[in-house]
């Protein structure tokens, strides 16, 4: 991903700065069914070791997560909100 798009993300999610092995991913979060489920889908996602930053939207049920790639895995993230009970995956879009 472009560097520029990366610190832009991060400016919006309101971070530092970002490092040549940060990543950023879409998830697709699945049984998310009040405007409370994104905080739990959040506090999980945020407690893996090298998330960097988190965004989850209600609407589009998504997650836009700034992670340093050499630190975890989009594997352990998923698992993160899968285990909270709100099953994730990449998204297709």
């Amino acid at each position: 991903m472009n560097k520029w798009i990366v610190l832009a993300i991060f400016a919006v999610l309101g971070t530092g700065t970002a490092s040549a092995a940060d990543r950023t991913v879409k998830l697709a979060v699945e049984n998310m069914d009040c405007e409370a489920c994104p905080i739990t889908v959040n506090k999980a996602i945020k407690r893996v070791s090298g998330v960097k930053a988190a965004k989850v939207d209600y609407n589009s049920k998504t997650a836009t997560v700034v992670f340093d790639d050499a630190t975890t895995t989009v594997e352990a993230i998923a698992a993160a909100s899968t285990n909270a009970g709100y099953p994730a995956h990449l998204a297709t879009n």
